[in-house]
């Protein structure tokens, strides 16, 4: 046999090894294929994996992005109610209303103390925040200013802020308008800022002065800096100029932002409102600001990853590549890889589905925030902010009830500003209720109360009520104004938690400022000597009831008297014991009044009363009580006797209109101090006796 031939095999053992390369083959083209479908599997994993990292951190990124977007747009809205309702303050429209000149009037005296008064209130509202609060005239002089609550003197006031950026805007607006400006470094503070400026109501157009305060690019850094967390977070102009940078601290005399930073401007081209992109390298999230009327700034938030954004190799990892270079070895493990990749799959979708349904929940949470902060803000008076939050809170806490509390200091009570069921054990605590009765308003912080739980120390008004309960305090300035008990079926989980606080902390300034102007317009209605209603006051409501009179075809009766000699009571007894004598009298004439009369004091010495549904015969009647009760009246000091002159009339029997009314009226009191004073006089009394014109 020649060397290397093949060793002749039986037919067995040939079909024997035959068979055996059959298996082998098979086996290695299984393998082979088994390796191609790893490998393709490999990769289609790691493309998979890069995608769904990528959108996790898109996802973070956005909605950092739209909450920093979201504070900047309450921010916006929250600075133009306040500003508006600042404006509002008659304080302002008083100055120029008071005698005398401008710059008189700004040198010193009650009438700029009231607009310094008002701007001091509205930095309280800001205390971090403003840096600057100022009433500016429309020819450019500032009347008032507080730098970080400091008053400006008055050599320190600017003579001209015409040339400011702000100033032509604002005065081209009607009242109700506020004008946000582009950030500029203030001359006051030497910080970047945001200016916001209104017109003062009710001093024409344009408007004789505004109401402006600057809020510092620094608290929007401190701000951003809280939502970035590691991340970064911008606020960028439509320019593309980094105004804001959570990583940069905003100091005083640096320059604005990040300058230099260039990264944003193909983003800004593109004039997108939200979505996410890659910046320079690494990935980010944009949302762009809603753009609101008399707002100079467009600006767009961007929330960016530090970590550069990865390639497919990288986000891959070695693993895949070590998959399809030993495709045998990795056949031993692509049963447990399916299975865990199976499961990695089921995972991702539960996470994908807890997190949409996470954004959801706050999407719908910031909108309705946002919704009640909006018409918080346009509330007419306290009544209705009182509702409004009740049907707030109630709407998003099923099966709530909800009762407002207002803390009246002048009373030392405890007040339910909102309805109360008539079998609410509340309703008889509640009547002789201190501030104290309510934990929260002591304590100055949320107090709860639950079925599983009691507290240390029981809350006189969370007990009566029973159940489940929790309290929360109104907090403005660091004062307890009041609180908001909201009594729920089971205990509250964070979220409602954080509802309830956040919508007491954006209703509070708005609650304490209805409060301040309802106030403001009791004391511009009232003489403060005698605390009876003043000449506009009594102006008001003369033409009311003589119009009630004239549409129900009732009487009304009234009297117009003076104090007879007051002015030798203040010359002989000097004006502290004349103003003690009208304090007297203004007291005569509450404790003489049925609940549905009214009183005023015209001015000087002379009073008037109004009595609906009372002819002239029970007028002169009335009259006649108060002249003796009057007459009655002692003051230490003042040894003249104290007597009054009063003249009745009545409609329709002398009159048939306000004018007229008080010209019989007046003319009834001359024929009373003709007739020896101290008597009650109509019209009608010259016809049934002689008129002595003789000095009494």
């Amino acid at each position: 046999m020649l060397p290397g031939a093949p060793i002749p095999l039986s037919g067995g053992v040939r079909d024997v090894f035959s068979a055996e390369g059959i298996c082998v083959r098979a086996a290695t083209l299984v393998a082979l294929i088994l390796g191609a479908v790893l490998l393709a599997g490999s990769v289609t994993l790691g493309i998979r994996d890069r995608a769904e990292r990528r959108n996790s951190i898109d996802r973070a990124l956005l909605n950092k992005a739209s909450d920093e977007a979201g504070q900047l747009e309450e921010y916006f809205a929250r600075a133009r109610a306040i500003n508006l309702i600042t404006a509002h303050n008659p304080a302002f429209r008083d100055f120029y209303a008071a005698p005398g000149k401008r710059v008189d009037k700004v040198r010193g005296g009650s009438a700029i103390r009231g607009a310094e008064a008002g701007l001091a209130y509205l930095e309280r509202l800001y205390p971090t925040s403003i840096g600057e609060a100022c009433f500016i005239d429309r020819l450019g002089p500032e009347n008032a200013r507080l730098v970080n609550g400091v008053r400006a003197v008055f050599k320190d006031l600017s003579p001209d802020e015409s040339g400011a950026a702000f100033f032509k805007p604002t005065f081209a607006l009607r009242p109700g308008q506020v004008y946000q400006a582009k950030p500029y470094v203030s001359p006051d503070t030497h910080e970047w800022v945001i200016s916001n400026s209104t017109p003062v109501p009710g001093t024409g157009y344009p408007a004789a002065a505004m109401v402006h305060f600057e809020v510092t690019l620094a608290s929007f850094q401190r701000t951003a800096a809280a939502v970035a967390k590691r991340d970064e977070v911008a606020i960028v102009d439509s320019t593309g100029r980094v105004i804001v940078d959570s990583r940069v601290e905003q100091l005083v005399g640096a320059a604005m932002g990040k300058p230099g930073d260039r990264r944003f401007l193909q983003l800004v081209a593109q004039s997108q409102a939200e979505g996410t992109t890659t910046v320079a390298g690494h990935r980010g999230a944009f949302h762009r600001l809603q753009r609101t009327p008399y707002n100079a700034n467009d600006w767009y938030v961007v929330a960016v990853d530090p970590r550069p954004a990865g390639t497919l190799l990288g986000d891959a990892g070695w693993a895949s590549l070590g998959m399809a270079a030993a495709a045998l070895a990795l056949l031993a493990f692509g049963g447990i890889g399916f299975r865990s990749s199976r499961r990695a799959v089921e995972e991702s979708e539960r996470t994908r589905a807890a997190e949409a349904a996470r954004t959801a929940a706050e999407r719908d949470y910031h909108e309705t925030q946002r919704e009640f902060t909006e018409i918080m803000q346009i509330t007419r008076d306290e009544d209705e902010a009182y509702s409004l939050l009740k049907r707030h809170l109630q709407r998003s806490l099923s099966g709530s009830d909800v009762l407002v509390l207002n803390r009246n200091n002048s009373h030392d009570k405890l007040e339910p500003m909102t309805d109360l069921p008539a079998d609410s054990p509340l309703v008889a605590l509640l009547q002789t209720a201190e501030p104290d009765s309510c934990l929260a308003v002591r304590l100055g912080k949320t107090h709860e109360r639950t079925e599983d739980h009691r507290p240390l120390l029981t809350c006189e008004v969370c007990g009566a009520a029973g159940g489940n309960s929790t309290c929360v305090p109104s907090l403005v300035g660091g004062e307890v104004i009041g609180s908001v008990l909201v009594q729920h079926p089971v205990a509250l989980d964070g979220a409602d938690r954080r509802r309830i606080e956040e919508s007491m902390t954006q209703a509070s300034p708005v609650l304490a400022n209805l409060r301040n102007l309802a106030l403001s317009q009791t004391r511009a209605l009232t003489d403060g000597l005698t605390g009876l209603p003043n000449r506009r006051s009594i102006d008001d409501t003369l033409k009311r009831m003589a119009a009630h009179a004239e549409r129900t075809s009732t009487s009304l009766g009234t009297v117009l008297f003076d104090l007879d000699h007051f002015k030798q009571i203040n010359d002989l007894c000097g004006h502290e014991k004349g103003d003690e004598v009208l304090a007297a009298v203004g007291v005569v004439i509450t404790s003489t009044l049925r609940a549905s009369d009214f009183a005023g004091r015209f001015g000087g010495e002379e009073f008037i009363l109004l009595l609906p549904d009372t002819d002239r015969a029970g007028a002169v009647e009335a009259a006649e009580k108060l002249r003796r009760a009057i007459a009655a009246i002692e003051v230490a000091g003042v040894s003249r006797p104290i007597t009054a002159s009063l003249g009745v009339a009545a409609v329709p029997e002398d009159a048939a209109e306000p004018t007229l009314l008080l010209r019989a009226a007046d003319r009834a009191l001359y024929l009373a101090k003709a007739n020896g004073r101290n008597r009650t006089r109509t019209l009608a009394s010259h016809e049934s006796e002689p008129l002595d014109l003789a000095p009494a």
